[in-house]
This record gives C-alpha cells, sequence and structure tokens, in this order.
C-alpha cells in the first residue's frame, strides 16, 4: 500500500474565489448551521457576552 500526496499551488485570489464559490454553493441552512457550529465552538456555554453600554459626562472647561 502507498500513500500519494499532492501539493496544488493557488494564489490568494484564486483559493479566495474557490472559498466564495463554495460557500454560495451550500443552501441558506447549510451557512446558517456552519455559523451556528463556529459559535458554539467559540462560547460553549451558550450566548456570548454583551457589550456594556456606558454613559460618561465630562465637563470641559470654558474659554
Amino acid at each position: 500500500m502507498t500513500l500519494r500526496r499532492t501539493l496544488t499551488l493557488t494564489t490568494h485570489a484564486d483559493a479566495a474565489r474557490a472559498d466564495r464559490e463554495a460557500n454560495w454553493a451550500k443552501t441558506p441552512q447549510e451557512r446558517l448551521a456552519e455559523v451556528e457550529f463556529l459559535r458554539a465552538q467559540r462560547y460553549p456555554g451558550g450566548t456570548p457576552p454583551r457589550l456594556q453600554r456606558v454613559i460618561e459626562f465630562v465637563e470641559r472647561p470654558r474659554r
């Protein structure tokens, strides 16, 4: 039994185009499932932390 490996060299533009074509070939449900999979990997505990909204008033000296 022999193992053969093939190395294909491409440019960044060609790789980006191939990625775009592969993504657009998927159904919207498949793309959404991938997003949910990546979100579950990044935030295993559930929802991501929310940004905190802070309002701070600063008095500027009068000229």
